[in-house]
């Protein structure tokens, strides 16, 4: 009996270990090449440097500026300066759909733009909040 109680304890172990793994892996699903950082800077593991090109500032539920010009292999950084956390979420354009996911106050997200256009972006959060990238 004691044996039997074991084996099952041991079951529902992994069976809840397979469980987590498999919600931290649909968690990144979606995601993009570009990376995002906490307020503490730490990096996820697709990062690079958070460094940019361009940089646009995420303040008063505002992308600024709304409107930023950059050339096919610019990184664009975003900052996020507000007490709330905001998303950098491609809605049109050229080249592959990017999805920061959720940027927590003093976080960042990186994105290397790889075609021209005019790139359209919005926060998923905060609808009003839009911006565009002229890519040339």
């Amino acid at each position: 009996m004691e044996e039997a109680q074991l084996t099952r304890r041991h079951l529902l172990a992994a069976a809840g270990a397979f469980g987590l793994a498999a919600v931290a892996a649909a968690c990144g699903a979606g995601r993009d090449e570009g990376s995002s950082t906490g307020p503490t800077g730490a990096q996820d593991s697709s990062s690079k440097a958070a460094t940019g090109d361009v940089t646009i500032d995420m303040k008063n539920i505002e992308y600024v500026p709304a409107a930023a010009t950059a050339k096919v292999g610019d990184t664009v950084l975003w900052t996020n300066s507000d007490a709330v956390a905001h998303t950098v979420t491609k809605t049109g354009g050229p080249g592959p759909n990017f999805d920061s996911g959720t940027i927590p106050a003093g976080g960042t997200y990186t994105q290397t733009l790889k075609m021209p256009g005019k790139i359209d972006y919005v926060c998923t959060i905060h609808p009003n909040q839009t911006g565009t990238l002229t890519v040339q």
